[in-house]
């Protein structure tokens, strides 16, 4: 009895929490309206938004009416011509759509008018702002190239501008360093200690620029000296750093402590973010990532208990972030799929009642033409009707596909939390699952990363961007990527491609091409394999050969290789799991690119996949 008691006290304790958050949290917006519905000048109630705390919780929480006071304040901006007010009630109405409504395509159309109204006022703070976040969303769609080209705006906006904002330069390094153009990245981090050097700069950002420097130089051979010089300043100003304002500050601070050798500083930054609540998706990912240097810290500290827990936190964050970003990034999708259907409707009965109104007026003379008309208008509905049906019929496959494939992993990944949590495992088996979980996220990982791509190949968003590249070198970084996976089940990987050989394609499809006939081939290839890769070429192809000496296909499995559906799953020869799109969006790919993709398999023998690329 007294313990049902306690459950039902805990219970109410609860309850009564949550409803005095969701009271302050209404009273703070509420009041917020009520300042500015009560002043008397439409003046004085654009001070009142511009007075007003800006992208706090409450606003993520429910974004609807303090998205109504901006919109109003706005208009009355704009009635005023008070072009400062409209640029600033522009940004944080285009952020709220960005993070809060999830609605990218309304946040880059409000940025581009913020944009228009900063350039022309010479606000070069806000401009580098604004193109930052016109990145962001570039880089949601799969834009690469408009997405380089807004961050060097913003990079020179930000050179021109008084206000420290160091945010380019480091997406910008960070996304050389992804791609290896170290040359690039190292001319952005010049360009960024440049930048600090010239300006009374805080002791935070010097530091942030010089590990900048120190973690592109580390990777450059003939430049060890120099690296090693920046970080020792770099080190010199990281402890001089006393106090950090924002989430994104504080991870770039523990992750230079951590690259720079600094491991308790690292875990001292990095443990701040914790003691700050938020609801804002930005900072779940913070958090994620300080879990991380938090966890890498202590492992070099040889803490390892310390680093397993924090691996465990991070684990149980990464499991809520994935499923989120499942359900966010698929509903974003078929959400716009489907808005774009719904415009296509409301225009076609728009036409219609032109037609008809026109019609009633000169029946007699477009009698021959109405004929005409009506044949176009039914082609127009017909094929119009197929691409909707195609797409419901993509939407339908998607769901079939993540609920079927996807949601298994994540359970296992939830239980193995669950038994931790309740202290069911032994210290031996505590360290074994936590390897394990690290396993079930890669794979889950890969999973969701083929679920994404092909989901936004099918609405057109993949284009190819072909430039001429080595290919070699382009296979070798997949190479490497997947070298532990074939280490663990003993599978030799041959690369039998020359350095001199380039192909004309898109670089980022043909990585993801071969990183899914590799993992593929590793999956169905037994320990004590091996997987080789051949080319050769004529004067129009280069042709490259994947082969395996796995367990194969039946000619019955080999008719439905390319086709999407749940019994082209199959597990791998330890047990590996799969949505079975892989092979669907490596054809997809090939052929957008030019290309070609053939294959032929024989049980217990092997399978070999030839591709052919144009010159």
């Amino acid at each position: 009895m007294s313990r049902i008691l306690v459950v039902l006290g805990v219970i109410l304790s609860a309850l009564s929490s949550i409803q005095a958050q969701q009271k302050a949290t209404a009273s703070k917006i509420d009041s917020l309206a009520k300042h500015f519905y009560s002043a008397k000048t439409n003046a004085a109630k654009i001070q009142v938004m511009l007075n007003a705390p800006t992208r706090i919780d409450e606003y993520f929480e429910k974004p609807d009416p303090i998205l109504n006071l901006y919109q109003n304040a706005l208009s009355m901006a704009k009635g005023r011509d008070d072009r400062r007010s409209i640029i600033t009630f522009l940004i944080e109405i285009a952020h709220l759509q960005m993070y809060a409504v999830l609605d990218e395509p309304q946040a880059f159309s409000l940025y581009s008018q913020a944009l228009k109204y900063a350039d022309e006022e010479k606000d070069f703070d806000s401009c580098a702002q604004i193109c930052k976040g016109m990145a962001t969303i570039s880089e949601h769609q799969n834009f690469k190239a408009e997405m380089y080209q807004y961050l060097l705006k913003s990079v020179e906006y930000t050179e021109k501008s008084k206000t420290v904002f160091l945010n380019p330069y480091k997406w910008l390094k960070y996304m050389y360093l992804q791609e290896n153009r170290i040359e690039d990245a190292l001319r952005i981090s010049k360009r960024c200690e440049k930048y600090v050097s010239e300006r009374s700069a805080s002791v935070q950002s010097k530091a942030l620029a010089y590990g900048y420097m120190y973690e592109v130089l580390k990777k450059i051979p003939s430049k060890k000296e120099e690296a090693e010089t920046y970080r020792k300043k770099t080190v010199t100003l990281l402890k001089n750093v006393k106090e950090v304002s924002t989430f994104n500050n504080l991870e770039d601070i523990a992750t230079v402590c951590y690259e720079v050798g600094q491991y308790e500083l690292a875990i001292e930054f990095a443990s701040r973010i914790f003691k700050r609540s938020s609801v804002n998706k930005q900072v779940m990912v913070n958090k994620m990532l300080c879990y991380t240097v938090i966890s890498n810290a202590y492992e070099r500290l040889g803490q390892h208990q310390k680093s397993a827990e924090n691996y465990k936190r991070y684990s149980e964050l990464y499991v809520k972030y994935l499923q989120d970003v499942m359900n966010l990034e698929s509903g974003r999708k078929v959400i716009r799929a489907e808005g774009e259907r719904n415009l296509l409707m409301k225009q076609n009965e728009v036409e219609k009642e032109r037609f008809y109104r026109n019609l009633s007026f000169a029946i007699t003379a477009f009698v021959l033409l109405l004929g005409g008309v009506i044949v176009v208008f039914y082609k127009r509905e017909q094929r119009q009707k197929q691409e909707l049906t195609q797409l419901n019929a993509t939407k339908d496959k998607l769901f079939a596909i993540l609920s079927h494939d996807l949601r298994s992993p994540v359970g296992a990944l939830e239980n193995n939390v669950m038994l931790t949590n309740w202290g069911a495992l032994t210290q031996d088996e505590f360290v074994e699952t936590t390897q394990n979980l690290g396993q079930e996220i890669r794979q889950v990982r890969t999973m969701l990363d083929n679920v994404l791509h092909w989901s936004i190949s099918q609405l057109g968003g993949m284009k190819p961007h072909p430039k001429r590249f080595s290919l070699n070198e382009a296979i070798q970084e997949q190479l490497t990527l997947l070298q532990p996976a074939a280490d663990a089940k003993n599978i030799a990987l041959r690369l039998q491609i020359k350095e001199s050989v380039f192909v004309n394609a898109d670089k980022n499809h043909v990585a993801i091409i071969f990183r899914n006939l590799l993992q593929n081939a590793i999956k169905f290839t037994r320990s004590a394999g091996a997987i080789d890769l051949v080319q050769h070429e004529d004067n129009a192809f280069h042709y490259i050969q994947v082969k395996d000496t796995g367990i194969g296909m039946s000619p019955q499995q080999l008719t439905q290789l390319f086709q999407l559906g749940e019994q082209n799953s199959r597990q791998g020869t330890a047990a590996e799991k799969g949505t079975g799109l892989g092979l669907v969006l490596v054809k997809e790919l090939v052929e957008a690119n030019g290309g070609s993709i053939d294959v032929t398999s024989h049980p217990d023998v092997g399978t070999n996949f030839s591709l052919r690329f144009p010159k």
